[in-house]
Formats: structure tokens, C-alpha cells, sequence
């Protein structure tokens, strides 16, 4: 029989080929998201946190719009009658983009800064999917969003400090096997995805009674979830100010509708086994 404890969950087998499998998954939940989101309405009832949720939401909308700042500034010096000139204003616009915005909201913590200013549209679209999947009350009391705003702050601290911690390593690992120096950038870009969308995943654990260190041991048997999420909400928030608010509502609903179907945490609660679970 498998083990059916969080805390007991010891004997985690490595299955690359399952965690590739929950990845692919993901991605393709990322499609049916969207129907589902507009099928259902989504959106109805979300100003119902006050005036708090604005505030959150517009201060992520003007760190958005730093983005779009660049975009704009590069349109207003393109030369279009010059193809040199327009190639090289595209090829200054890629730059600028990256050191400057992508520099900006992915290096250090910004990014899960980011994700905490948006954890209200995390917490309402995840429990709105729970809700339309399973049928389970889950109308949120202002009280459980203050509980889970600070619940994501916490999250989002642990997912930054880990991130550095892993980035260190590799540094170390691949300063030593020099050769094999030109893989640490998709190894580091591999972890931030992890953490990135674990941040996500969490929400969806909170909703079953999990602690954020139950969380933190489940989610290692859905690796391949959280790091879809974490890819497309890093794509998603380089697109100015759509993609910001975008990312974080179409990623918990992905999640959402991926993890109802591909784990038991709805039925057995925080006591299902993960599918990575040894035997015993």
C-alpha cells in the first residue's frame, strides 16, 4: 500500500519521465484555462475584497508599466525607411528590454514581489476553479485573504531564498567542472521556474488544510506542474501591464485544473499520496 501521510513522505522516488509528463500537461491545461475562465465567468465577484485588492492590483499595474515605457520609447525612435536602422532600433529594443525589464522584475526578488502584490488574483481564480470542479464552498472571507496574503509572503520569501541558495550551488558545482560551464544558465533558469510556479501551486495546497511545509514536500511530487506554471507566468509577465495581471490568473487556473485531475488532494485532502510515493 502507498503511504498516506504528508509528514511520512520520505521514500520519494525520482521519475523524470513523469515529472516531463505533468509538464507537458500543464502546458496544454494552459489552453483550456482560458476557456474555462471565460465558460465560467471567472472574474464575477472578485472586487469583493475592497478596497485592498485595488490597491494591490493597481501598485503590480504601475510596475507593469515600466515595461511599456520601454516598448513606447523604442516606437517613437523606430526608423522604418532605413532597413539597417530598423534592424538595429529592433536589436536595441531587445536589449533595453532585457537588461532593462527583464533585469528589473527577475533579478533579486522582484518577481515574487510581483506575485505577492497579485496574490488576490492567485486567491480568487483558484478558489472559484475549486469550487466549479468539486462543488466545495469555498466563498472566502476578507479574513482567509489577509491569512493568505501573508501566507504568499512568506511563500514568496522561502521560494527567493531557495532560489539563491540552488543558484550559489550551481555556481560552485560548474566553477569546479568548468566544461560544462555553458549549462548553469538553463540549470538556474530550471530552478526559478520551480520556484516561480511553486508559488502558485501553493495556493491550490492552502485550500486543503496544507501547512506551507506540507506544501513544500507535495509539491515535490508535482515538479512538472510547478515548473509549467513557473515557465509561462516568466513569458507571460514580460508582456507590459496585460501580461502581468495575465500571468498569475491564468497560471492558478491552469494549476487548478491540473492538479484536480492528475492528484487525489480533493478527495483524500492533505493525507493523499503523491504519485511519486514509494511502495512500501
Amino acid at each position: 500500500m502507498k503511504t498516506t501521510s504528508i509528514s511520512a513522505n520520505m521514500k520519494r522516488k525520482i521519475d523524470i519521465k513523469e515529472y516531463s509528463e505533468q509538464f507537458r500537461y500543464t502546458l496544454f491545461k494552459m489552453v483550456a484555462a482560458r476557456r474555462f475562465i471565460q465558460e465560467h465567468r471567472l472574474w464575477e465577484g472578485f472586487w469583493k475584497y475592497g478596497w485592498v485588492s485595488r490597491f494591490l492590483v493597481v501598485v503590480a499595474l504601475l510596475i507593469g508599466l515600466k515595461f511599456l515605457s520601454i516598448a513606447i520609447n523604442w516606437f517613437q525612435n523606430f526608423s522604418a525607411g532605413n532597413p539597417g536602422q530598423a534592424f538595429q532600433s529592433m536589436g536595441m529594443l531587445a536589449e533595453q528590454f532585457f537588461t532593462e525589464g527583464f533585469g528589473f522584475l527577475f533579478s533579486g526578488g522582484m518577481k515574487y514581489a510581483m506575485l505577492i502584490l497579485l496574490e488576490v488574483l492567485v486567491f480568487h481564480f483558484s478558489r472559484r476553479t475549486v469550487y466549479i470542479l468539486t462543488g466545495k464552498d469555498t466563498d472566502a472571507t476578507f479574513h482567509e485573504f489577509v491569512d493568505a496574503q501573508v501566507r504568499m509572503i512568506k511563500v514568496g520569501i522561502y521560494a527567493w531564498v531557495m532560489e539563491l541558495v540552488f543558484t550559489g550551488v550551481f555556481k560552485v558545482a560548474f566553477g569546479i567542472f568548468g566544461f560544462l560551464d555553458f549549462l548553469q544558465p538553463a540549470f538556474v533558469f530550471a530552478v526559478q521556474c520551480y520556484f516561480l510556479g511553486f508559488a502558485i501551486l501553493d495556493n491550490y495546497h492552502e485550500q486543503f488544510g496544507m501547512t506551507i511545509k506540507e506544501s513544500r514536500q507535495y509539491a515535490l511530487n508535482y515538479i512538472g506542474v510547478a515548473a509549467a506554471a513557473g515557465l509561462v507566468a516568466y513569458l507571460m509577465m514580460l508582456v507590459p501591464v496585460a501580461g502581468v495581471i495575465a500571468a498569475p490568473i491564468l497560471t492558478s487556473v491552469a494549476v487548478t485544473l491540473a492538479m484536480y485531475e492528475l492528484s487525489d488532494l480533493h478527495i483524500l485532502g492533505k493525507d493523499a499520496p503523491g504519485p511519486s510515493e514509494e511502495v512500501v
